[in-house]
């Protein structure tokens, strides 16, 4: 009908484009080329370094170089009065510290890192070897630029400082030694670093007490010195280096084992090879065993584990009447006859034997032993020196 009014869209036209305009597509062609330009110098600049992006501008840093005004600045100008009263002892620089700094032991202070220890430089005369570079010098605070990840276990341990250096080989180019001399507080605990990363595959070495050679290296502890001699190689010329080295350094190393006692201790007779080890706290899970000394024994065709610790005969005598009724409470206590002036306790524990004795200042025994009676055999046989 004429008069019908149309409603929705039945009385539009659709509009369809059937040419693009060139100036359009001069233009979205424009506009893909730049995305792809951008992208390409964003690519590039990504993977190029630019060290001036990170360069220090030293004129933004003049304003903190003007004096300071009000508390602030009695401070600044205080510390040198402080420093000039208190001068600075040689020993106490070489510890990485000053003995009297203006900025200790206030409360809420943070005390500053210590500097790396610097000291004479590791020379080794040996024919045909030549430094690669300057000595480095590490101290407990930053060790972790040296050996990350294995920093914390040093330090656990009471490192003091770390000296190293690596020396070529002439007659064999490219090769090389790394030796690392890590200086401990005492020789106690540089047998306790060194007992914790014993290769159990190396072999006992005659220079040292207490040390073993491995496929491409000397690992040794010396006095409070924790010595490590790697070769680059399995080159005859670099382990003959190797080998040499590891004798020059044995000699010059003070031979100290102060607080060893307890190590000394240890018999020799059939102890299985590099099976020592240091226990400094907490041995056999008991809070009065500190310091202690363990190795394995091969006894009448069984293995003895057998533990040793020096102390006075008054903490010898606790700690051992203290471990008897430790055992009693998770186990069966029988005590044996004295042997030598030794007394003695056998122990039945989550199906494992402990023979303990105890003799003066000197506490010890067998532990989780398979057969007890063999473990009692071991230590009557330690306690009348047959043992030794």
């Amino acid at each position: 009908m004429a008069n019908e009014k149309i409603t929705g869209t039945g009385n539009r036209r659709q509009f369809v484009r059937t040419r693009v305009p060139a100036a359009e597509s001069i233009a979205s062609a424009v506009i893909l080329v730049l995305v792809v330009v951008i992208g390409l110098v964003i690519y590039h600049k990504g993977k190029v370094f630019d060290p001036n992006l990170y360069a220090v501008r030293t004129d933004a840093l003049k304003s903190t170089a003007a004096a300071v005004a009000g508390k602030s600045g009695t401070v600044r100008e205080a510390a040198p009065a402080a420093a000039a009263e208190a001068p600075v002892t040689a020993a106490a620089k070489a510890a990485g510290g000053d003995e009297a700094s203006p900025e200790g032991g206030a409360e809420g202070s943070t005390a500053a890192p210590k500097p790396a220890v610097k000291g004479e430089p590791m020379e080794i005369p040996l024919t045909g070897t030549k430094p690669m570079g300057d000595t480095e010098f590490y101290n407990s605070d930053n060790l972790y630029e040296k050996i990350d990840g294995r920093a914390p276990a040093y330090q656990s341990f009471n490192v003091q400082a770390l000296r190293c250096r690596s020396f070529g080989i002439n007659a064999a180019p490219g090769s090389y030694v790394d030796v690392y001399e890590y200086r401990f507080d005492n020789p106690v605990d540089a047998f306790g670093m060194f007992s914790q990363e014993r290769d159990p595959k190396g072999q006992p070495l005659t220079i040292v007490a207490d040390g073993y050679s491995g496929e491409m290296g000397y690992f040794y502890r010396q006095g409070a010195v924790y010595v490590q001699i790697i070769a680059s190689d399995m080159k005859p010329e670099t382990l003959a280096k190797a080998k040499s080295i590891a004798d020059i350094r044995a000699k010059d190393l003070p031979a100290d084992d102060t607080g060893l006692a307890g190590r000394r201790k240890l018999p020799a007779d059939g102890m299985i090879a590099d099976s020592v080890a240091y226990v400094p706290e907490n041995a056999q899970g008991q809070s009065a065993l500190k310091e202690v000394y363990q190795a394995k024994y091969k006894f009448d065709g069984a293995e003895i584990p057998f533990f040793v610790m020096v102390a006075s005969a008054d903490d010898a005598a606790k700690a051992w009447k203290s471990f008897q009724d430790f055992c009693g409470k998770f186990g069966t206590v029988e005590n044996l006859p004295d042997v030598n002036g030794g007394k003695i306790f056998r122990a039945q524990v989550f199906g494992k034997w402990k023979v303990v004795y105890q003799r003066n200042g000197e506490l010890g025994g067998a532990f989780d032993a398979a057969d007890g009676d063999q473990a009692r055999a071991f230590i009557e046989k330690y306690l009348r020196g047959v043992i030794k």
